[in-house]
């Protein structure tokens, strides 16, 4: 009898295991659907407009930010691939050349992240495989405010920023941003 009970009770077990895959997706096929999107190629249209071509084949048409020229800058793929940022350039008031003033990095997996600190960006990388991004601003003539920042990636939350000239005592990341 006992074992009539145990035989009954895995059957329902495996009954319901069954009909948990057929509802929910194997786990398998739950981690590919689940597996991120990476950046394969990036370019510039013949539109001027940002182009970003991702693993599953989507090409997707960034659209250009308000009032941005097309002095703008084709994308830096970050060396994981989950992500790629450019420069914006605007109007200039004070130059007869516009200047960058805003940092763009696309992730599939979010919303673009726009970074500025209302200078112009004069230089700017990818960090830690891509998990960081930094840059560095000042004046567009001499080197009157020099200012750093580092942000992640992911969250777009800053995580450090530095004012002044970089000296021996200044953080690794600002390493070749100047």
């Amino acid at each position: 009898m006992q074992i009539l009970v145990e035989k009954s009770k895995l059957i329902k077990v495996m009954v319901l295991m069954g009909v948990s895959v057929c509802l929910l997706g194997s786990p398998l096929t739950q981690a590919q659907s689940k597996k991120a999107k990476l950046v394969m190629r990036a370019y510039v249209g013949s539109n001027g407009a940002r182009h970003i071509v991702h693993s599953d084949g989507q090409d997707l048409e960034v659209p250009k930010e308000k009032d941005e020229v097309d002095d703008s800058t084709a994308p830096v793929i970050a060396d994981d691939k989950h992500s790629a940022g450019w420069l914006v350039y605007y109007p200039n008031c004070c130059t007869s050349y516009p200047i960058p003033l805003m940092l763009v990095i696309h992730r599939p997996a979010g919303p673009l992240l726009r970074l500025n600190a209302g200078m112009m960006i004069c230089a700017w990388h990818f960090l830690a495989g891509g998990k960081r991004v930094a840059f560095y601003t000042n004046t567009v003539h001499g080197d009157l405010a020099p200012h750093y920042e580092l942000y992640d990636v992911r969250t777009g939350r800053l995580i450090e920023k530095l004012d002044g000239p970089l000296d021996e005592k200044s953080p690794t990341w600002t390493d070749g941003l100047q």
